[in-house]
């Protein structure tokens, strides 16, 4: 059995390539990723798992269908294509999501189709619902608030135009676990050890009972070699985990850590702060970027991909909450129900092994 993996290099990539490999899953992988793996911020047992010779690693830049076939001069055939590739960063253009996203998987999906594979997963959010009240259904009303997740959606509905594509569309809740590096448990990590050092309370302008489903990275690519066996093609799976996590429930965990108070402002003040979420984007990264340069200064950090600092859309109402059943009638079982204090840690512990966090100001 062979993998292709699009954008292996990344958080998700690299845990789905060391889950296929632990597993002895597959035995041939391709990873293809415009950054090389020396330059992803990669931990040991992710080098490891690059090292191995069931692995073979291409640099390409999947912009354009031309280098997307690229991957032809390796001489290897498929039976899994996973779509991992996608512009991640926050901040950006339209045209930018709509070339990095909805472009790059109709070219992922296009060759996956012309080589005629058993499967092609692509891999799009739960947060094309929008904000609802009660968990979305993977056929409930689609309401994306943000270009990411707009083209997120754009990109599941080219697939079916793709001629003699078979595919599975996984929508995942907050993915987190060890190496991520700019994920919102990651973000919520290097703001806590701030205001550690600060010896000040970490102030929040959502509801504390907001929704943010997650799903640990490890069951999400668990979840990804279990549907590509049992799922049906064509028919969208959402992947979160049965916590219904709220931002309380993160924040708790990650003040414990960091042995921090926090507290949600008034509704009036949060209202308030609406009105000019740009303003207040600029005054907290003011507040935060500095003691964070310093903290990094004072542990000998040097380089880091992990940074506190927000664009005014992170400060806006962030809602995810879907309902995961039809994934588990498929048969799955969640190895991480919901997230735990010790699942955080070990975020923290994987950034702190890789000389990224300062760890001169935890509890």
């Amino acid at each position: 059995m062979s993998y292709l993996i699009f954008g292996g290099c990344g958080f998700i990539g690299r845990n789905l390539l060391s889950h296929l490999l632990d597993n002895n899953i597959a035995e041939k992988i391709v990873v293809i990723d415009k950054i090389p793996p020396a330059m992803a911020w990669l931990n040991e047992k992710h080098k490891a798992a690059f090292e191995n010779p069931k692995v073979i690693f291409k640099s390409i830049n999947l912009l354009s269908q031309s280098n997307v076939n690229r991957i032809n001069d390796l001489g290897v055939t498929f039976d899994y294509c996973i779509n991992l590739a996608a512009e991640t960063k926050l901040g950006l253009s339209k045209e930018v999501y709509e070339e990095r996203v909805t472009r790059i998987a109709l070219n992922c999906a296009q060759f996956a189709a012309e080589h005629g594979v058993k499967l092609y997963v692509e891999m799009s959010t739960a947060q094309v619902y929008g904000s609802g009240g009660k968990p979305s259904k993977e056929d409930a009303k689609t309401s994306p608030k943000y270009d990411f997740e707009q083209c997120k959606l754009r990109a599941e509905e080219a697939l079916a135009n793709v001629p003699g594509l078979k595919y599975l569309i996984l929508r995942a809740g907050m993915v987190y676990g060890p190496g991520d590096r700019a994920g919102y448990i990651t973000s919520q990590l290097v703001i806590a050890s701030i205001y550690r050092y600060l010896g000040e309370t970490m102030k929040l302008i959502w509801n504390k009972h907001m929704f943010v489903n997650t799903c640990h990275v490890e069951d999400l690519c668990a979840a990804i070699t279990h549907l590509v066996v049992e799922g049906t093609p064509g028919e969208i799976y959402n992947v979160v985990d049965q916590g219904d996590t709220t931002l309380d429930c993160i924040c708790k965990h990650v003040a414990n850590i960091f042995d921090i108070k926090y507290e949600y402002l008034s509704t009036f003040t949060t209202m308030l702060a609406s009105i000019s979420l740009k303003d207040l984007a600029e005054e907290v990264n003011e507040k935060h970027m500095a003691p964070w340069s310093v903290m990094c200064s004072e542990d000998g950090i040097s380089n880091t991909p992990l940074s506190p600092f927000i664009y005014s859309s992170q400060l806006e109402t962030l809602n995810i909450r879907a309902c995961c059943d039809k994934l588990l009638k498929t048969g799955f079982t969640f190895s991480r129900p919901g997230i735990t204090e010790q699942s955080v840690l070990d975020v923290l512990e994987d950034c702190i092994q890789l000389d990224i966090f300062p760890k001169g100001h935890l509890k």
